[in-house]
């Protein structure tokens, strides 16, 4: 028994180094481990936060190129500049510490050039992370591009109107068919849905990142899009253009109500509560050489006929509502870019019989619904939430521009021009083509926003970014 207990006592020593050799090497494992994962962790937050110091320069150097915006010609180039994120100014020169390291945080480099005819702006921005343990040495680095477009940046900032676009879905049933490239900024699945005998005759874009097998269902694919479908580099923004404010400064003029074969010209500026035209009647505006400012209360038009005299320009101003029934009309086969009707009425706009409208529209709140014989030839700016296009209307327009509208197209309707709606569909016989050759002078008065807006919270989606 004595002698058990002394073997016993012999083999404790080692088993017990055993086990402390074991407890040693798991616990140095679960220290490297632990050290790994948290300079991973590290190295993560780094690399993390130098991408965001790249991105901060992009926008740093915007800011630049807003403020210079009509200094730069082709071949300029710029930097690289130097500095950190908040600085007031950024150096030409590699910024120091008091040790002579490196103290910088963002580098960015400007340089224009003209591609394929269009001036365009390419921006190289690099972010820095230093080690706080040596002062001066690199611990992370992220390089970024961007171009965009001159155009994108100057006052005004009117969106691109290259091609049919919608910010959602896009349906064609029926025989309808979309004529030009198309493009949508949406991701999700099924959201682009072809029928059987549609047709897209272009390219369809879908939102950046999509797949598109997974938001295109098209039932006969190589019938639906002859030309395929593309992934786009960037998400596209439509803001609305600001609503101008009514004319207040203008003279106040007696109601005009004409019947029967009474007529009237106006050849003056001036409010009018209520301007009625009915029974095949017409008011003759005399424009002159200039613009003639005519602000409306109430336009009632049953049947009569608005004719422009002169060969200045009419901006009609409508407060409450417009009704438009018959085949009254308004500038009838005239010029389009001598008309501008900005309505500001709740009451939706229908045209559904033969009315003819000659000039553009900005409806602000208001839908829109066009049919029967109907047309309009000029721009539709909107932002209601409908714009229907029915039966054998007719739009021939540079532009309906309404991203807050589902828009949509039935029996033979017709849209020739560029497109922005919300969501797109079209069904029976009905098409939109494509055209752009419209002038365009209408939408660029228009005030798209502030150079600040695009520099600072809309850049993205007016630029691309690259490697």
């Amino acid at each position: 028994m004595i002698k058990f207990l002394q073997s016993a006592k012999g083999m404790a020593m080692p088993l017990a180094l055993v086990i402390m050799f074991v407890v040693s090497i798991v616990g140095v494992t679960i220290w490297h481990g632990s050290a790994s994962d948290a300079l991973q962790v590290e190295r993560d937050e780094n690399s993390a936060q130098a991408y965001y110091y790249a991105k901060s320069g992009v926008e740093i150097a915007l800011g630049r190129i807003m403020e210079n915006i009509g200094s730069y010609k082709p071949g300029d180039e710029e930097g690289p500049f130097y500095g950190k994120l908040g600085d007031a100014a950024f150096s030409t020169s590699p910024t120091k510490d008091a040790n002579g390291n490196d103290d910088y945080n963002i580098e960015f480099k400007i340089t224009m050039s003209t591609v394929n005819g269009e001036d365009e702006f390419y921006i190289r921005s690099k972010g820095y992370v230093r080690s706080g343990g040596a002062r001066g040495v690199q611990a992370a680095s992220s390089s970024l591009g961007y171009k965009i477009k001159r155009d994108a940046l100057v006052a005004g900032g009117m969106p691109p109107l290259d091609m049919i676009y919608s910010l959602e879905d896009i349906t064609l049933d029926g025989s309808s068919k979309i004529v030009g490239d198309t493009g949508t900024n949406s991701t999700e699945r099924n959201s682009v849905k072809l029928a059987w005998s549609t047709n897209i005759e272009g390219k369809l874009f879908i939102g950046p990142g999509g797949d598109p097998d997974a938001v295109i269902d098209a039932k006969n694919p190589s019938g639906n899009l002859p030309q395929g479908s593309a992934v786009s580099a960037s998400v596209r923004n439509y803001p609305l253009p600001q609503f101008p404010e009514f004319p207040t400064s203008i003279p106040e003029q007696e109601d005009i109500s004409l019947s029967g074969k009474a007529s009237k010209t106006i050849s003056e500026d001036g409010y009018f509560s209520k301007i009625e035209i009915k029974a095949d009647t017409t008011l003759t505006i005399d424009t002159g050489s200039g613009d003639r400012i005519i602000r409306v209360g109430t336009l009632d038009m049953p049947q009569g006929h608005i004719v422009l005299r002169g060969t200045g320009r009419l901006f009609l101003y409508v407060d409450d509502y417009i009704f438009m029934q018959g085949s009254s009309t308004i500038n009838n086969n005239g010029d389009s870019n001598r008309a501008f009707l900005y309505y500001n009425g709740s009451g939706d706009l229908e045209w559904s019989g033969n009315q003819k409208v000659y000039g553009s529209a900005y409806i602000n709140n208001a839908d829109l619904a066009i049919g029967g014989s109907a047309s309009i030839t000029g721009h539709i700016v909107s932002g209601g939430d409908s714009v229907n296009v029915t039966g054998g209307a007719a739009a021939d327009v540079r532009a309906i521009y309404a991203p807050y509208a589902d828009l949509k197209l039935t029996g033979s309707g017709e849209i020739t021009g560029v497109v922005v709606a919300k969501r797109i569909s079209l069904s029976g016989n009905s098409r939109i083509t494509y055209n752009d050759s419209m002038d365009s002078y209408f939408l660029e008065q228009l005030e798209w926003g502030s150079e600040s807006d695009l520099s600072q919270e809309n850049f993205r989606v007016y630029g691309e970014w690259t490697d």
